[in-house]
């Protein structure tokens, strides 16, 4: 298994969350930083958002792509929600540093609360697939792939919809298997549904915590939390085997799955309560409390000190995590 760093692990030490605030991070880390990070720590792929990089003429990028080789790194280019204009600066900078793919969002959407955000989404689908259709032509010119993210918005039916409407190798999915729950599916079903077309992999974990409207899923270490990473691995190696896998241990805020109310599901179609009972179960397993304390350091409002510490022993447990299982070779 080939195993990345998302940045998005650091995603407060990158200065994404919290910026333009009085709580940003004072010495954000560059894309060399992450780079040498990963390579420290014996990794063989890197996710990076354009934002962090912010020179792309053809001498940086030659530079940056002579430093991704001599470190061993396969590059995926994080172009967040799919655009025209947006994608058709991300692949060019994607095929100049060695990368396949770009990874993509369908929406902005988050806690799977799309009803919200498009009273037609079946509608609004419609558009993306409109979108990725522009770039097609162009993405297979670069021979490189648009991996868009199952990221808590669509199912993986929806996402073969996208993937198989637009056709062609240029059209892939970046799976997360916690965001499957989020859009109420069983991550290791949805895996196998869109094995064949998973380009990019997000590994992460969680701890769930009930509410009164459905749970919050908060950020952990890989190993630490509630998903059986075990059985991912199995369904990893036996539906996607080539796809890298980034460690994305992502958002410093607690996603909150209002899965219990009426108004999170006027965003989609009827479902058997069967099919449920898979996410039911691997929420409520845990057993955690309404009174348990849910919040990450930056929610508490902790200093830079703590929440950069936070994701260091984050990333750190993480690493350890995979090399005793064996996921990881040990450096």
């Amino acid at each position: 298994m080939l195993i990345g760093l998302s940045a998005l692990s650091f995603s407060y030490r990158c200065g994404l969350v919290g910026r333009d605030t009085a709580r940003v991070v004072s010495r954000p880390l560059l894309a060399e930083d992450l780079i040498a990070l990963a390579a420290r720590a014996g990794l063989r792929a890197i996710e990076l958002p354009l934002a962090l990089i912010p020179d792309t003429s053809p001498e940086a990028l030659a530079a940056l792509r002579a430093r991704l080789t001599e470190c061993g790194l396969l590059p995926i280019i994080d172009a967040e929600v799919v655009d025209v204009p947006a994608l058709e600066v991300a692949i060019p900078v994607a095929a100049a540093l060695g990368a396949t793919t770009v990874r993509a969002l369908a929406s902005p959407v988050l806690e799977g609360n799309r009803g919200a955000f498009a009273h037609d989404w079946s509608g609004y689908l419609d558009t993306v697939i409109a979108r990725l259709r522009a770039v097609r032509p162009l993405a297979e010119a670069h021979g490189v792939a648009v991996a868009v993210e199952n990221h808590q918005d669509v199912t993986a039916a929806e996402l073969l919809r996208i993937v198989e409407t637009v056709g062609g190798p240029a059209i892939g999915v970046t799976f997360d298997p916690v965001n499957a729950l989020v859009v109420a599916e069983d991550p290791l079903a949805a895996l196998a549904a869109l094995g064949p077309h998973i380009r990019n992999i997000h590994l992460a974990d969680y701890l769930a915590y009930p509410s009164r409207e459905g749970w919050r899923l908060v950020r952990c270490a890989l190993g630490e939390g509630d998903l059986n990473l075990g059985r991912l691995f199995e369904q990893i190696a036996a539906n996607a085997p080539e796809a890298p896998c980034q460690i994305e241990l992502a958002s410093h805020s607690a996603r909150h799955v209002r899965i219990l109310t009426d108004a999170w599901w006027r965003g989609y179609p009827p479902r058997d309560v069967r099919d449920l009972l898979p996410v039911l179960r691997e929420f409520v397993a845990p057993c955690r409390s309404y009174d348990d304390d849910w919040r990450t350091p930056w929610e508490r409002g902790a200093p830079e000190e703590q929440v950069s510490f936070y994701e260091d022993q984050q990333f750190a447990s993480s690493l350890a995590y995979l090399r005793m299982v064996g996921v990881l070779p040990r450096p």
